[in-house]
């Protein structure tokens, strides 16, 4: 049986375009832009750091040099930036490229090299939580002795649903996964929420997929194989709120929610 410590490694994949948010992302990432007063990228890491996780693999592309240098250990005065590199040193971060971008599940698999025959969590590295004492990736650790792997869900209207992965569930373990869902697919309140508990065997799978009718390597689908080859995986419902910065609009209240959440921000 493993225990919370074994869960060492997180991957945050990081190298999307960001084109849902163009022109602000045309040369920024979308990862290094500003939360109140951190990026968003720092706000991952350090739950992730927050979660006992002692090496990180970045999964970034050619265009973003600057979310490598924000992790640089630099000699400061500056209260925060000592701050930043207090949490910085329990913890390796290691940048890989992802050539071209084919999904979540190549961007995972660029991964596997660094990652040995262990368990390993995934955040995303476009949204965070907030209002949450325990963060969410530790909640999936939490629950991961009881399972083969864990992923992390919230609950969503049918609408927003067709934009995330749809979770098909009985009695909390999972037995079908459905990306991005027609509206009339929709048959489950639950949706996946961007933290993952993923086991090595998932690799075998990605690299056997063929490629989506999105012309991507899906997450998705390596994980409905185990599932159809007895793999026990199931979702845990995170206590906190989601917040995604996908389009301009989600961005904009995803910054006033963080800074409501820290007390610095009062609607007149």
């Amino acid at each position: 049986m493993e225990n919370v410590n074994d869960i060492r490694v997180a991957v945050i994949p990081a190298a999307g375009k960001g084109t849902r948010l163009y022109p602000i992302t045309k040369t920024q990432p979308k990862e290094m832009l500003p939360i109140y007063d951190k990026p968003i990228i720092q706000l991952v890491v350090e739950e992730a750091i927050n979660s006992g996780i002692k090496e990180i693999i970045i999964i970034t592309s050619k265009n973003k040099p600057s979310m490598e240098a924000h992790f640089d250990h630099i000699k400061t005065d500056n209260k925060i930036l000592k701050e930043l590199n207090d949490k910085l040193k329990g913890v390796d971060i290691t940048f890989k490229r992802q050539y071209e971008q084919k999904g979540l599940g190549d961007a995972i698999l660029c991964a596997k090299n660094l990652i040995k025959s262990e368990k390993f969590a995934v955040l995303l590295g476009d949204d965070f939580y907030i209002d949450n004492a325990v963060p969410a990736l530790k909640q999936l650790i939490n629950e991961v002795n009881n399972s083969d792997m864990v992923i992390s869900s919230e609950v969503r209207s049918e609408k927003d649903m067709t934009s995330k992965g749809m979770i098909i569930e009985s009695e909390g373990n999972i037995i079908n996964l459905i990306e991005k869902p027609k509206i009339e697919q929709v048959c489950s309140k639950f949706a996946i929420s961007g933290r993952y508990i993923l086991s090595s065997k998932i690799f075998e799978k990605l690299e056997k997929l063929e490629s989506s009718e999105r012309g991507e390597i899906e997450l998705t689908d390596a994980l409905n194989q185990l599932l159809k080859e007895g793999g026990k995986i199931k979702h845990k419902l995170i206590s906190g709120k989601r917040l995604d910065v996908g389009t301009p609009d989600e961005y904009l209240r995803a910054n006033i929610a963080y800074a409501k959440s820290k007390g610095v921000y009062n609607e007149k």
